[in-house]
């Protein structure tokens, strides 16, 4: 996914949002783009600097010096790190993150941040490593700030956006991390992380992608299809009873197979008229406010936003719209879920379309439409064979 690019609503920010919002666990994606961008970062820093973090291996627990080549051993290729824009790294001077990710320069309006809390200020000196001893970093070593406080936040017993890590692999990292700072040493995380995204959720997250419809209009495709069926039974039974030709029972046969396809397709989310037009219905996230944001925030929150932070060990260009650190990953606080709790129920039935883009996803579609199809149309013949069959009923 991130070296083929793909496009709307099968996109990175498309896969992050459905993460936030479906399956609310959007740490994983977000942890794995800083770890992809981390490994780059650290490959280009300093060898006097790399050489304090020395390369960890969880097979024998004690560090081993790095090789000059600066692999990280965590397996990203050049032309990943590329897509993602972090190959090109210019001096790492104070940068402020205030709000941890921008939009052309602009603060993005997808979160806000917690943004007066200091690297001292987490709770995570209380770690205990495997031994039981408190865990203690050496702050020479390069990202030690930022490894603080991504420990902090992802993955710390009880931290806002914590990771689901089992207990070995968590306290695997952790004693890892206290003695050094180098990307293998969220080798475990990665290998989870890996296996969860490619092999359940992106897959997951693609079939979600082929409904081009809400909930509201599915179930209206539904109750449509169902009663086009119907009407093709009354049709066929009124016919059957009369004194007209068998032959005009066939006229049955198009109600059914409208009907039987339609209802095929909506079982799986599809509306064929809006994939006839490469469109789809708004997500109730995408919909945004009058204030031109889709988060809101208590006061608490709006007072530490205009609060300023330098974070001088980083310097990050997502390819996505997401705040690295802040609070847990809800959506309780969002705006448009009240004002989509106010819609009706037809302006959510019959609600906004947006292009959609990606002809891989349009591929699949039609593969289901031509399935559904088939299907109505050996239905639909089975049906009018029987009915032709029977005899008049001769009543008027």
């Amino acid at each position: 996914m991130l070296l083929t690019k793909p496009k709307k609503p099968c996109s990175l920010q498309d896969f992050l949002d459905y993460l936030a919002y479906v399956t609310n666990d959007a740490e994983n994606l977000q942890f794995y783009l800083w770890l992809v961008d981390y490994h780059q970062r650290f490959r280009n820093a300093p060898l006097e600097e790399t050489a304090l973090s020395p390369k960890w291996n969880f097979d024998d627990p004690s560090p081993r010096q790095s090789d000059k080549s600066g692999q990280t051993g965590l397996g990203y290729s050049d032309k990943t790190l590329s897509v993602l824009g972090v190959d090109n790294f210019d001096s790492l001077e104070e940068e402020d993150i205030s709000n941890a990710s921008t939009v052309d320069g602009h603060p993005s309006p997808y979160t806000t941040t917690l943004g007066t809390l200091k690297f001292s200020d987490f709770p995570l000196m209380e770690c205990k490593a495997l031994d039981g001893s408190n865990t203690r970093f050496n702050n020479a070593q390069p990202f030690r700030m930022e490894i603080n406080r991504m420990v902090a936040h992802y993955i710390a017993p009880g931290s806002p956006r914590e990771l689901n890590l089992s207990h070995k692999d968590r306290a695997a990292v952790l004693y890892a991390l206290r003695r050094t700072t180098h990307p293998s040493a969220f080798q475990p995380i990665k290998t989870v992380l890996d296996l969860t995204l490619r092999n359940q959720t992106h897959p997951n997250f693609i079939r979600w992608s082929i409904c081009n419809g809400n909930k509201p209009w599915t179930i209206f495709l539904r109750t449509f299809a169902v009663c086009n069926i119907v009407v093709g039974f009354v049709i066929a039974i009124l016919l059957t009873l009369s004194r007209a030709s068998r032959w005009y029972r066939i006229l049955a046969a198009l109600e059914w197979w409208f009907g039987i396809m339609t209802l095929i397709t909506a079982y799986q989310g599809l509306c064929v008229l809006l994939l006839r037009r490469h469109t789809r219905e708004v997500r109730p996230w995408e919909m945004d406010d009058e204030y031109g944001h889709r988060h809101g925030c208590d006061d608490e929150e709006a007072r530490l936003r205009h609060s300023k932070i330098l974070y001088k060990e980083t310097k990050s260009r997502w390819p996505v719209k997401m705040e690295l650190f802040g609070p847990p990953n809800t959506s309780d606080n969002e705006t448009w879920m009240d004002r989509y709790g106010m819609k009706s129920v037809f302006k959510r039935t019959f609600e906004q379309e947006v292009p959609t883009q990606d002809q891989g996803l349009h591929m699949m579609q039609n593969k289901i439409v031509r399935q559904a199809e088939a299907w109505a149309f050996i239905i639909t013949v089975s049906l009018t064979t029987f009915f032709t069959a029977l005899p008049k009923g001769n009543l008027y």
